[in-house]
This record gives C-alpha cells, structure tokens and sequence, in this order.
C-alpha cells in the first residue's frame, strides 16, 4: 500500500504541477494537490520503511500467493468493493459534466445507498437528495466553487 501511495502522490505532484498558474503558485489551483502529494509521497515511504523493517516482505508474498489471491477475488467483499467502485467511475466519468452536478450526486447516492441496502427506498431517496442539495450548496453558495 505504501508503494502505491508513493506511486500515486508523484502522479498528483505533477499533475498538480501542470495546472495553470494565474498570479502566484501560491494561489494557483495546483498548489494544494502538490501539498497533498508531498504528504502522501512521506506517509508511502514510512509505511515502505516500516513495513520492510516489521518482516512484512515475508507475508506480502503470502498474501500473494495463487490460492489466496482466488479467495480474495471470489470472496463477496471483493465483488461488494468492484460493484462499489464501479458506480464511482460511473459517476465521475458518466454523469459528472453530462447532467446537473446535483442531480448526478443524487443519482451516485440512491444507487449505493440501494445497492448496500443501507435503509429503505423512501428513505435513500430523502437523504440523497438532501445530501446533494446540501453539497451542492455548499460548493455553490460558501465556497464559490462553480460546479461541473
């Protein structure tokens, strides 16, 4: 986890990095993600270091293995996190500029919350419309964050 910490800092530095740059770097849209990513590049190199030190190479490649790499992937949490992640990719490359953003919040929630089977319908729906309306407002009306 740590090597793909790492992996994805540098990936969030440079594009951070390309970001346009207005009047400063400092008030740049660029400037936070690259804060995050240097964060995230130290907390990936302590979890390496700390994990090579703990013996943890050992059973990384335990947890590797053919027959527990099978169980992992038939097991039902796994099918849970693809069909979960699924829908966010859905909603960030599907929905996310091709219809309203809070109607397309609204859609992401009703489906997750149905899929998990969290409460009932009557009340996904009330929640996921007041989160997205909520959301949206916030975005919209207190952080001046015009939305996609």
């Amino acid at each position: 986890m740590g090597i793909i910490l790492m992996l994805f800092s540098v990936y969030l530095a440079i594009s951070a990095l390309g970001m346009r740059v207005y009047n400063t770097f400092l008030d740049a849209p660029g400037f936070f993600p690259l804060i995050l990513g240097i964060i995230f590049f130290i907390f990936g190199l302590v979890m390496v270091i700390s994990a090579v030190r703990s013996g943890s190479v050992k059973a990384t490649k335990k947890a590797f293995s053919k027959n527990n790499l099978i169980t992992v992937l038939l097991a039902s949490q796994t099918k849970r996190v693809i069909i979960l992640s699924f829908f966010m990719v859905v909603y960030i490359y599907g929905l996310i500029g091709r219809v309203h953003f809070t109607l397309a919040t609204f859609l992401y929630l009703i489906a997750t919350f149905l899929y998990l089977k969290s409460t009932t319908l009557v009340k996904s729906a009330i929640i996921s419309i007041v989160s997205a309306l909520l959301i949206s407002a916030v975005f919209q009306y207190l952080f001046n964050i015009p939305l996609p």
